[in-house]
């Protein structure tokens, strides 16, 4: 018998802004999930509807959202460009916060919600933070995107390691993943779909390691899971 549970809320980690993620929790559930993002300085100040367009609304009743250009602190307006989020609280009277720097990666939707609300989409959810992204090989590389590769392969489990390091002066980026039981005959075409979707999404070319299922750690909080061993890290 199930649980009687028909939707679910999920903030803290980007997981419910990931199809792939999302996807994998509503098969696990059998119920909706809803992506949801705030902070402890600011509070609750997106939500995702009922016909969830792929982004969240900002509640713009209680919060001014802007989204900042990261290297020239340009104010972005229109759709499609990514930067870094800064929000003042509107109601927030013993602790004000006004132009706060959550240092969350959203960009704007282009088109409005079928859903008939005017509060403003952000495209995707929140995309990652700014102190996660980083730069490899000339590119910006949000672990994110990782993720939604690795969840949407089918053969692998829901864990991976990304590490980073440096040979001589050039990067290298190693994933490693895990392959359920009974896919381990399928690594070679599995390591192959890995790549390519691997490159679409990210523009970078991976080294990639196969471990059994449950030898990859675990996380109940904060996932760990992107390790920068290089010593210079580029800005």
């Amino acid at each position: 018998a199930g649980l009687g549970i028909t939707k679910i809320t999920c903030a803290g980690e980007p997981g419910a802004g990931i199809p792939s993620t999302k996807r994998r929790m509503e098969e696990a559930w059998n119920a909706k999930v809803y992506d949801h993002a705030g902070a402890t300085e600011i509070g609750a100040w997106s939500y995702e509807c009922r016909h969830q367009p792929g982004g969240m609304h900002v509640n713009e009743a209680l919060f001014l959202v802007e989204i900042e250009d990261v290297d020239t602190g340009e104010i972005i307006e229109t759709a499609g460009r990514r930067g870094k989020m800064v929000i003042t609280a509107l109601d927030r009277l013993a602790q004000p916060c006004i132009r706060f720097d959550s240092k969350d990666v959203i960009e704007w939707a282009a088109e409005p919600c079928p859903c008939g609300r005017t509060f403003r989409l952000i495209k995707g959810g929140v995309l990652g933070r700014t102190d996660d992204i980083t730069k490899v090989k000339g590119v910006l590389l949000a672990p994110a995107s990782i993720e939604e590769v690795v969840r949407g392969m089918d053969g692998l489990s829901d864990e991976y390691e990304v590490i980073v390091d440096k040979l001589g002066d050039v990067d290298r980026i190693k994933l490693k993943v895990e392959l359920v039981p009974g896919a381990e005959e399928r690594a070679k075409e599995i390591e192959g779909r890995l790549k390519d979707q691997l490159r679409l999404k990210t523009n970078l070319g991976y080294r990639i390691e196969f471990y059994d299922y449950g030898r990859l750690p675990r996380y109940e909080g904060k996932a760990k899971r992107f390790k920068d061993l290089r010593k210079d890290k580029p800005v």
